[in-house]
């Protein structure tokens, strides 16, 4: 039986499969299926790499006994599957009783038998995802190198599959774990009982982490009447002196860390598993004021089965000093009416705003890039990002949320997450906007918006595709005349209605300049109330025109200091500047 042959409508067809699915599972079970098709074998198999550990795991079979082989490992360098992942070279097999290289054991241990295949890298941008296999041709033909160069393009296009659906997966959890901060923040701000307050944390940390148990316990209380500890899935064991002793006895050692990790099988661990306080892993956070211990946060057994990672710790980091900000503000509000108002969430916010903004490099194939960011309070709500589609291809973007303080800040992380996976999922500026602002409607529920300007630059065209979510002008400097223009687009807001966004695309030749910015340069205000001004800025901008985009943004901020003298700032101030080369 002979492989088909991929034909324009056949290939057609392919890519739209694969594109129509939006989870991981029936992605790659559909990849499978086509292999099979295509290659008319009675099996295929993808391996996804495990990096952490430096293997495959057979993620996905089709046609084969899916369920023996569902999770099996093969290390790097074992087996045709190893071998391939080691020299990421394909390889056929059309004898693969009297080959020595098959990894048998698979075979044993789901009782299978392999006569031929066929194995290549799966390689996204230079990253690989897996090996992809085609197991036992129909007719018992042998495989030939036209097979493996169909079976190649079906990995291509496997992989950049699989690598954008674990990105889009990661920023949709990103997304949704920014959410539920800022819905705890605002609970929290609005509790007025500590019973209250003891319930929605252990919900709330439960739900965000997707844990089993959760135990909250304070242990320095001045006043009577606020609840000492609150738990979730743990026996009443956790509070017994013996199990704190277990868990705390060496906290001094750990506690200034900031957490502690217990496995199953360290001597701690195996002591807490026999009385049933855990399976896999817990980790153990100290509640701190003023570096005094006020309590801790105990937490194990994620649903998921894996272990916490990095930005689980982040996460509980936030939220433990969350909670032990507000414990003691409840506290305090007991003891006396005294204090009115308590921003629970500042720390938060700042932790997050801390972290968000990206490290842009100083130059990026023929770009020149220098960017700024100031917030007019202790956290603000203007950013800035760029995504990377390739190496003569790059998008920029500029953003202001309305508001200030800690609803801005998290409102724009939430934003800036949205808008860098749209940008990354299409070609089309106009798109990427509306997609995300159908987006931010319907998640965020923050009754916010954010305005925008994104600027797609492709070098090997010399070409500026841009869109804008009703950002003010932004400047383009044409070397050639000597001359600034302006880039603008009809778009609203994002997150205040539906809209469609106008798409624009420009010429640029080597030495223009892009500058773009937030009101808060222009206007700036002094105390006079008189604003900085377009004029302002573009005069600044043209005096220093041939220096690096470093010097221009330094001069730009040495002119708006000046300008502004001993008036307090009321706007957040933000600059992307690129020298298009």
């Amino acid at each position: 039986m002979p492989t088909k042959l991929l034909t324009l409508g056949l290939i057609s067809d392919i890519t739209s499969r694969i594109n129509s699915h939006e989870d991981l599972d029936t992605l790659l079970s559909e990849i499978m299926g086509i292999t099979r098709d295509v290659l008319q074998t009675e099996g295929s198999s993808l391996l996804l790499y495990d990096k952490e550990n430096d293997q495959l795991v057979f993620n996905t079979t089709s046609g084969l006994k899916e369920e023996s082989l569902a999770h099996l490992t093969v290390p790097r360098g074992k087996g045709i599957a190893g071998m391939v992942l080691e020299t990421l070279k394909p390889e056929i097999v059309n004898d693969a009783a009297n080959d020595p290289r098959i990894f048998k054991a698979i075979d044993q241990k789901v009782g299978y038998v392999t006569r031929n295949l066929l194995c290549v890298p799966m390689i996204a941008q230079g990253e690989v995802q897996g090996v992809l296999e085609a197991v036992n041709s129909l007719d018992n033909r042998e495989f030939n190198n036209n097979d493996i160069k169909i079976l190649k393009y079906l990995s291509n296009l496997a992989a950049i599959a699989v690598k954008n659906r674990l990105l889009i997966d990661s920023l949709n959890l990103r997304a949704n774990e920014l959410n539920g901060l800022f819905q705890i923040s605002q609970a929290l701000a609005n509790i007025q009982s500590s019973d209250e307050f003891m319930d929605l944390a252990v919900k709330t940390i439960s739900e965000v982490l997707q844990v089993d148990r959760v135990s909250l316990h304070f242990e320095k209380i001045e006043k009577k009447g606020l609840p000492r500890t609150k738990s979730k899935g743990f026996s009443d064991q956790i509070h017994d002196e013996d199990v704190e002793v277990l868990l705390f006895a060496d906290k001094s050692d750990w506690m200034f860390k900031g957490y502690k990790i217990i496995t199953a099988n360290s001597p701690q661990g195996i002591q807490l598993t026999h009385k049933g306080l855990f399976q896999h892993s817990m980790i153990l956070f100290p509640i701190l004021k003023n570096k005094e211990w006020l309590g801790s946060l105990v937490v194990s057994d994620k649903t998921s089965r894996t272990r916490f990672d990095e930005m689980d710790i982040r996460i509980l980091r936030t939220l433990t000093n969350q909670v032990g900000e507000a414990y003691t503000a409840l506290q305090v509000k007991i003891q006396s009416e005294r204090l009115k108002n308590i921003d629970r969430d500042m720390q938060v916010a700042a932790m997050i705003q801390k972290h968000s903004l990206p490290i842009i490099p100083k130059q990026y194939s023929l770009l020149e890039f220098d960017t700024y960011y100031q917030a007019s309070r202790e956290i603000g709500g203007d950013f800035y990002d760029m995504v990377v589609h390739g190496k003569d291809e790059v998008s920029v973007i500029i953003a202001d949320v309305s508001g200030k303080g800690t609803p801005a800040a998290l409102f724009m992380e939430f934003s800036k997450t949205v808008l860098q996976q749209e940008v990354s999922k299409t070609t089309s500026t106009s798109e990427a906007l509306f997609n995300a602002n159908n987006v931010l409607q319907d998640k965020s529920g923050f009754l916010m918006f954010v305005t925008a300007m994104l600027v797609r630059i492709n070098m090997t065209k010399k070409e500026l595709m841009y869109s804008s979510a009703g950002h003010n002008l932004q400047i383009i400097y044409r070397k050639k005349h000597h001359k600034i223009q302006h880039l603008s687009g009809k778009g609203q807001p994002m997150g205040i209605g539906n809209c469609e966004f106008s798409e624009h695309t420009v010429s640029y030749l080597p030495g223009d300049l892009l500058v773009l910015y937030t009101d808060g340069v222009t206007e700036a205000m002094n105390m006079k109330e008189e604003l900085f001004s377009e004029e302002r800025l573009e005069s600044v901008i043209l005096s220093h025109i041939n220096d690096p985009p470093e010097v221009i943004r330094q001069a730009i901020l040495q002119k708006v200091s000046e300008f502004v003298g001993e008036a307090e700032p009321h706007d957040d101030l933000s600059l992307f500047i690129i020298r298009l080369n």
